[in-house]
């Protein structure tokens, strides 16, 4: 693999099911349907909306602490 170009993506199980079934019914590739969130994501604006504090997300293991 490319890595200059391509990267892996820890997800939990459940989320990368989920996506890849949206994926599926929509008819892309599970890269492109990120793609798509992603671009939804920066397009909208949430990314401004909300202030993201790792430190509270309870979902967040930090294995460097």
């Amino acid at each position: 693999m490319d890595t200059q170009r391509w990267k892996s993506v820890l997800v939990p199980r459940d989320v990368y099911e989920d996506i890849k079934e949206i994926a599926q019914t929509e008819g892309r590739t599970i890269s492109g349907q990120l793609r798509l969130i992603f671009e939804t994501y920066v397009d909208n604006g949430y990314h401004k909306k909300h202030s993201y504090d790792p430190k509270k997300d309870p979902r967040r293991m930090n294995v460097y602490d």
